[in-house]
């Protein structure tokens, strides 16, 4: 039941503006041998951490989230998510937003009253398989509108590869290396409203740029890296609706994504 590898846990809860005080809230982790551990459990607005060892094993785990907000309401949920051991990151976001409750009439939405969300994110994330390979595109010297470094990545398996943001397209983030550590990532503009594309097919190869318009058109001497992430499915962009009462409305989702990283020098 122990993981064999290093998987990071990077923990986020946030309360939005519009949501006054007093409010309280706290999320329990309970691990596949039933003990459970406390998150979090305060009345802040924002709090993160990151822990490298905090799971130890692989299985099915569950979070319990409670929240109480004095002059709008309360509520809690159990969501459930699995862990197989490969993991190298796990991200767990829990935000809480009061806003209008979409009603659908036909084809359209109206605005309702204001209601209480709980939003659940866990982001589930492995090494690329070894059989997608990546090189930079020293051809592609790109546009005015589309910068490089521009990369290659190939896909020698039997998956279709999907992009993290739109299924046909590949925006990762480019970083400055040192001594095996990355700083100054560039994450690059993201822009939805492209053109759909086909994902990557077997035995095919797609473009992979810096965000949506890519970063420079002439990089400095460095040693660089460049990570961008893959999915085996479509990924929408949102989540979905877990439980839905009167004045709460609960929204979560599971999602995997394949690292795949390639470090290069320029001269």
């Amino acid at each position: 039941m122990n993981l064999h590898g290093q998987n990071e846990l990077q923990f986020s809860i946030e309360c939005g503006e519009a949501i006054k005080s007093p409010i309280e809230s706290s999320v329990l982790l309970k691990f596949p041998d039933g003990r459970i551990s406390k998150l979090y459990s305060d009345s802040k607005t924002k709090y993160d951490f990151i822990d490298k060892e905090y799971f130890t094993s692989k299985g099915d785990y569950t979070l319990s989230i409670y929240f109480i907000a004095e002059n709008y309401g309360q509520d809690s949920i159990e969501y459930d998510f699995e862990l197989n051991g490969d993991e190298i990151k796990t991200t767990i976001s829990v935000k809480f937003d009061f806003k209008e409750r979409l009603i659908k009439k036909g084809n359209i939405y109206e605005k309702g009253e204001e209601v209480l969300n709980g939003y659940v994110r866990i982001n589930k994330y492995y090494n690329a398989s070894k059989t997608i390979e990546i090189s930079i595109d020293k051809e592609n010297i790109g546009t005015e509108y589309y910068k490089g470094p521009f990369f290659k990545i190939k896909n020698n398996s039997t998956d279709t590869i999907y992009g993290e943001h739109l299924p046909g397209y590949f925006w990762g983030t480019l970083s400055y290396l040192k001594n095996d550590s990355t700083y100054m990532t560039r994450t690059g503009i993201l822009d939805y409203e492209f053109v759909d594309s086909p994902p990557l097919y077997p035995d095919s190869t797609k473009i992979a740029s810096v965000g949506s318009f890519g970063f420079r058109k002439k990089l400095v001497p460095f040693d660089y890296r460049f990570e961008v992430m893959l999915a085996k499915e479509w990924q929408s962009i949102g989540i979905g609706i877990y439980e839905e009462d009167k004045n709460f409305i609960w929204w979560a989702g599971t999602k995997e994504y394949y690292k795949l990283t390639h470090d290069f020098k320029i001269e």
